[in-house]
């Protein structure tokens, strides 16, 4: 069933329920309303008629035709209906009214003993319905009265309203019904522009875009614009997967075709096995610098799937200690001595330990890497109001402003790195942000730092 017709069935079904119980619930307050003034009028007309009727024959009472009594609820006259019972039930009197059909107290359910109130009852004569009530009276309560009249304007007063409720019921499920139609066609209208638009996305049209076109609730409109924001994340993401698969083809490519060509090379002539041996020196190389291009690739995948490691609770100076002693190799190599500023009281953070340990040393390699030879990285940690924060600064030429907002993207290397000054694949610091990511952090440059550069870390404490 499509949306437009589900929403008018739901709507009308709803208001034609509310509305029936509404009107139900009306009707039975009328009724016991007038029902209610009814009785009242009753018992002070009959009450009147028991006390004429005790004066004037109070041993052998007769029906008083000339007792009168309005009920100012009912302003047209109405016929009144008397009789007079000895108290065993026998009919002493009665009005010509009831035309000789004059019910007995048992028909009409009449206990022996009455109250002084009198009982209300319901009776019908000549298929005319009444309300009536029976009163005790005389020396001793001999005698009972039956007072009683007409309900029909009671009963054509509930029709009336009857049919006024059915009026107005079946015209409001008309009007709901068009206006509900009407509405769920724009509903429809503006669901059926966004299942377009979501079709279109996954036939791989990503320029497809709401922009705003839906006319009906701010909520459509939020939707509509989530939606747009969500495709062009989308594409920004289907963007960057295929800058990466280029770029680690690329990556991968380069080792492989020297990898390929020195063993080329080996196999053309017979060598002498010192020259072997360098050729197998040069290809292990390259074997190995593939292999760490692989890790950090897996390394990188592995932490931008989103979920969250939970690992322990560590030292962070112990965590500095870790890398640095992974690093120290290569800070001897290039001459740089590195220092680390720690507080007095340890701090905590909770992670897994040896993807911390490898984004800090990340980190440190890089800063190694643009310090010139006899120069310091030092390496400060302090506590702040977001965590525990680890920067690293070295001396060396800086960031470009115009780099800046790429460092930290996958395969991105400076104008140094693509002269091969420095060796990389660009992956250190998009691994350094994907964990720190991963671990409730981030990673940023101080852009106002200078001279030199200085990469801030930052952690949540362990909790307590």
């Amino acid at each position: 069933m499509k949306l437009r017709d589900q929403l008018s069935l739901v709507l009308t079904f709803v208001t034609g329920g509310v509305l029936g119980v509404s009107f139900l619930v009306v009707s039975l307050l009328v009724r016991r309303d007038e029902t209610e003034d009814l009785d009242r009028a009753i018992l002070a007309q009959a009450m009147a008629a028991v006390l004429l009727v005790a004066e004037k024959a109070p041993e052998a009472p007769q029906v008083i035709e000339g007792v009168r009594g309005q009920i100012p609820e009912i302003p047209a006259p109405v016929r009144r209906y008397e009789a007079i019972y000895a108290s065993h039930g026998q009919v002493l009197s009665a009005t010509r009214t009831f035309e000789g059909n004059v019910p007995s107290l048992e028909q009409l359910g009449v206990p022996e003993s009455l109250p002084g109130e009198g009982v209300v009852v319901e009776l019908s004569v000549r298929g005319n319905p009444l309300r009536g009530v029976v009163l005790p009276f005389g020396e001793g309560n001999r005698f009972r009265m039956l007072y009683a009249l007409t309900r029909r304007s009671v009963d054509e007063d509930l029709r009336f309203l009857q049919k006024l409720f059915l009026a107005l019921f079946l015209v409001a499920i008309a009007v709901t019904a068009l206006l509900s139609r009407f509405l769920g066609a724009r509903l429809a209208a503006d669901v059926g522009m966004l299942a377009g638009v979501a079709r279109a996305v996954a036939r791989g049209d990503l320029d497809a875009r709401v922009r705003g076109r839906t006319r009906d609730s701010a909520e459509l409109r939020a939707l509509s614009d989530d939606m747009d924001r969500m495709i062009e994340q989308l594409g920004e993401l289907v963007s960057n997967q295929r800058i990466f698969i280029s770029h680690a083809a690329h990556e991968l490519r380069s080792p492989l075709a020297t990898l390929r060509g020195q063993l080329q090379l080996a196999l053309r002539r017979e060598r002498s096995p010192d020259e072997y041996r360098e050729i197998i020196q040069d290809a292990l190389a390259e074997v190995e610098a593939l292999g760490a291009l692989a890790e950090d690739l897996l390394v990188l995948a592995r932490h931008q799937d989103g979920h969250s490691p939970r690992g322990a609770e560590v030292v962070v100076e112990a965590l500095l200690q870790d890398a640095l002693r992974m690093a120290q190799g290569f800070a001897l190599q290039r001459d740089v001595q590195v220092q680390l500023l720690t507080p007095a009281d340890p701090l905590r953070i909770r992670g897994v330990r040896s993807d911390l340990t490898r984004a800090i040393r990340n980190l440190l390699d890089n800063a190694v890497a643009h310090t010139p030879p006899g120069g310091e990285v030092r390496v400060e940690l302090r506590e702040s109001e977001r965590g525990v924060e680890i920067a690293v600064v070295d001396p060396g030429p800086g960031v470009p402003r115009e780099d800046a907002p790429r460092i930290f993207a996958p395969f991105f290397r400076g104008s140094r790195e693509q002269s091969g000054e420095i060796q990389g694949a660009g992956l250190g610091l998009a691994i350094v942000r994907e964990i720190a990511r991963a671990h409730g952090g981030d990673v940023q440059l101080d852009s106002a730092h200078a001279p030199g550069a200085r990469f801030v870390l930052w952690l949540p404490k362990a909790p307590g």
